[in-house]
């Protein structure tokens, strides 16, 4: 959502930006999976608006019937989702954008005022580069490529684990509203993807609790997905058919920096963004791959 984002904002400023993402699809976190029918929302579950900034953002999705509000919280803040699975935001946001997945970027390099990324067999040049992967990612990146990052908190955070299991249900799970918070224990959280508008079949999503997480993150996945099918079975009406685990090392940052993002060089603008930087979670990003538009914009103006 940052590198989305901060492209989005580069596009209406009138620049031309590329988005190089590892991944087979956009959207990161923000993933939406599908297994035989059923499809599986096994990242990001919802997020809030609280930002004027990020409501201009996603406007023309929610217009489009992109977004759709969930569900409210005790105290009455709306949650919002995916129509479809939450990958359909990214992908909405990316549907004019230059965007080149299934690359995984090795280095970059400055030279004569221009940044080149390697990625593969490609070498992409541009005017200034905006890097927005979890922070170990993108740290190891700039290492390689000779950037230094001397803000000393930016290499004290660290990141919280979480194992997700993608389950069949051969019936609706029952779930009160469709979701369940419990946080004690081995599971955090389970959602049902068919009330939820994600699934035409019905499928559950279970994610770990962090320490969880940490106890089985290099296990074997069956021993992991079998330990947290158990502990959801007294929860559900319905009984799994089948099930697949994911796991996520960088599912959340135990703390967060208190900018939106920073600028690692001037000329030619190297921005450092992501969910670490104005509070986490999907508005963060969101807020951060905006403030490092932004810096961009300045600099090259």
């Amino acid at each position: 959502m940052a590198g989305l984002a901060a492209a989005v904002s580069l596009r209406e400023a009138g620049l031309q930006p590329v988005l190089v993402d590892k991944s087979r699809a956009v959207g990161g976190r923000m993933s939406t999976r599908t297994i035989g029918d059923a499809r599986f929302d096994h990242g990001a579950q919802h997020f809030g608006i609280e930002s004027d900034l990020v409501a201009k953002l996603l406007e023309p999705a929610n217009e489009a019937g992109v977004v759709r509000e969930w569900f409210r919280t005790r105290d009455g803040r709306a949650r919002y989702a995916g129509v479809g699975g939450m990958r359909r935001i990214p992908e909405f946001l990316a549907r004019n954008l230059d965007v080149r997945t299934g690359t995984p970027v090795e280095r970059l390099t400055v030279d004569d005022g221009r940044v080149i990324v390697f990625a593969g067999d490609q070498r992409i040049e541009g005017s200034a580069v905006v890097v927005t992967p979890p922070l170990p990612q993108s740290l190891a990146l700039l290492g390689a490529s000779g950037i230094g990052v001397p803000e000393s908190a930016v290499h004290q955070v660290s990141y919280r684990a979480c194992l997700a299991v993608m389950a069949h249900l051969d019936a609706p799970s029952g779930l009160p509203d469709g979701h369940l918070t419990l946080g004690d224990g081995a599971i955090g959280w389970l959602a049902d993807n068919g009330h939820k508008g994600t699934s035409g079949v019905p499928s559950l999503t279970i994610h770990s609790t962090p320490a969880f997480a940490a106890e089985h993150l290099e296990d074997d996945p069956e021993a992991w997905v079998d330990l947290l099918l158990d502990a959801a079975q007294p929860f559900l009406e319905s009984h799994v058919a089948g099930a697949t685990g994911h796991r996520w090392r960088y599912a959340e940052p135990t703390t967060v920096l208190d900018v939106e993002s920073i600028v690692l060089q001037q000329s030619p603008p190297v921005v450092l963004a992501g969910e670490v930087f104005a509070g986490a979670k999907v508005e963060g990003a969101a807020l951060s791959g905006l403030s490092a538009a932004r810096a961009v914009s300045d600099l090259l103006a």
